[in-house]
């Protein structure tokens, strides 16, 4: 892997800088790299709990230079879902931090290191491993789904030099971290910018804490990447009238702004001489499969741009013809050397080879503009049919939002359900008229739940798969 080989030639730079002052060389992680590799680590699996701490990234880092396969899991999981996942996969090691220990009496201890423990994994720990895998990537964040993404190290590195070649990553850049490296964007931040030999400004710190803005400033951080949600609580926080000198980029991905929003944040942008970088991914592709650049920012707001570099976007029909006409609906398709080997759901999938063989059927559905950028218009499975009639169930939630509503809909075929945060009777009553004329369907197909929160993800994703489990109030 040549994220491998970046760790030694930056080895006399700084990889991370932490919120408690110190600094961590690149050299550290070939320090720890050389006791793990004497571990036998090599093409074995890893359960790495990682969070946005120096033992973690060195950790992983480390494991990646030995040779080892490390899969990345939220620290967060509860025991029974990592248990059920050790279960099912049945790793050598697990990396995991101090505190959870207690919580794993049956592994033996192997070596420490700063806050995290090396534990042994168990009995069954050498499956077969195929050769080009390189790493395995949560799809469910803190769920515990059992569902991994394979990813080869052609994957890691294609995908991180497509990355560091858009953004034009120099090693002057020093991100801060704002997404859990479990998580496939906030990953690929780390790799993007380590292929360089960048300083991480390095924190478990939310955007919450007044302690990440001094961070950010103390650390002289040149860029952060936000979900939309991140970027909903930019104004409430009042970003905008922050002194931040050395920040040149904000780049957002994980799901589909609204436009109004994207058009918002990149006025400020340019106003502020900032680079603002609307991208699209999935952890299937590694992360990053196309970008929108910052000089279409604004006029093409809602746009996820076109290809990144060395990869094909098109779209295809139900029937699987290219759809070359533009501003028509068709499933996004990509092709790159970034598509993943595919999926596994245990320990037996390690052996696995290449799925995909390079092309991802993404599951968004999308139109392409006459210049041939893109746009994501809904999920295949968030469409459901009112009547007869094809509703996206994306364009419900954007038009809720932009009523101030923050509502996110599931259902099935005539029957359609919004789940609205912290409304009243009268209110639900109001959004089912007004969602009812909107969409030009009798009201009896609309239900509105009242809900406290609805269900997010650690970077802040809603997970429409968890909506019909909440416990609400149906109002309307």
């Amino acid at each position: 892997m040549r994220l491998a080989d970046a760790i030694e030639r930056h080895a006399d730079r700084i990889l991370a800088l932490t919120d408690d002052g110190r600094e961590w060389p690149y050299e550290a992680a070939l320090t720890l790299s050389a006791k793990l590799s004497r571990l036998d680590v090599a093409r074995r699996l890893t359960f790495c709990l990682c969070r946005n701490d120096a033992s973690s990234l060195l950790g992983y880092l480390a494991i990646v230079h030995a040779g080892g396969v490390p899969a990345l899991i939220s620290p967060t999981l509860d025991s029974p879902a990592l248990n059920a996942l050790i279960a099912a996969y049945r790793p050598a090691f697990l990396w995991v931090p101090r505190e959870q220990r207690d919580a794993l009496p049956k592994h033996a201890e192997i070596l420490g290191f700063e806050d995290h423990l090396l534990l042994a994994g168990g009995d069954a720990a050498d499956d077969p491993i195929h050769d080009d895998l390189a790493l395995l990537l949560s799809t469910s964040g803190s769920t515990g789904s059992p569902v991994f993404v394979r990813q080869s190290a052609r994957n890691v590195d294609a995908n991180a030099e497509a990355i560091a070649d858009y953004l034009g990553i120099t090693p002057d850049d020093r991100p801060i971290t704002t997404l859990p490296p479990s998580y496939t964007y906030g990953l690929s931040i780390l790799h993007s910018h380590v292929l360089h030999g960048c300083t991480i400004a390095l924190t478990d710190r939310s955007f919450f804490d007044r302690a990440f803005w001094a961070f950010i400033r103390q650390s002289g951080a040149t860029s952060f990447g936000g979900v939309p949600y991140h970027y909903e609580m930019l104004d409430k926080l009042r970003f905008w009238r922050m002194d931040l000198p050395d920040l040149r980029t904000l780049t957002q991905a994980g799901g589909r702004m609204a436009p109004e929003r994207s058009r918002a944040v990149a006025a400020e942008c340019a106003a502020r001489g900032i680079a603002f970088y609307t991208m699209y991914g999935q952890a299937e592709a590694t992360a990053r499969m196309s970008f929108l650049a910052p000089e279409r920012a604004i006029d093409k707001a809602g746009s996820i741009g076109r290809a990144i570099p060395g990869g094909a976007l098109w779209l295809e029909d139900e029937t699987g013809e290219r759809i070359d006409t533009p501003d028509t609906c068709g499933e996004l398709v990509f092709r790159g050397d970034n598509v993943t080997l595919g999926y596994a759901r245990g320990h037996a999938d390690l052996a696995r080879g290449d799925d995909n063989h390079g092309i991802l059927r993404t599951g968004d559905m999308a139109t392409r503009d006459a210049d041939g950028d893109y746009y994501i218009v809904g999920r295949r499975k968030r469409f459901l049919k009112l009547f007869g009639l094809r509703t996206n169930l994306q364009d419900v939630d954007d038009a809720l939002a932009r009523d101030g509503i923050e509502a996110a809909c599931a259902g099935r075929d005539d029957h359609l359900r919004i789940y609205a945060v912290s409304v009243d009777a009268e209110a639900g009553q109001a959004i089912k008229a007004r969602v009812a004329t909107r969409l030009r369907v009798h009201p009896s197909a609309i239900e509105v739940v009242g809900v406290e929160a609805l269900p997010r993800g650690e970077a802040g994703k809603i997970r429409y798969a968890a909506l019909d489990a909440l416990a609400g109030e149906v109002l309307a």
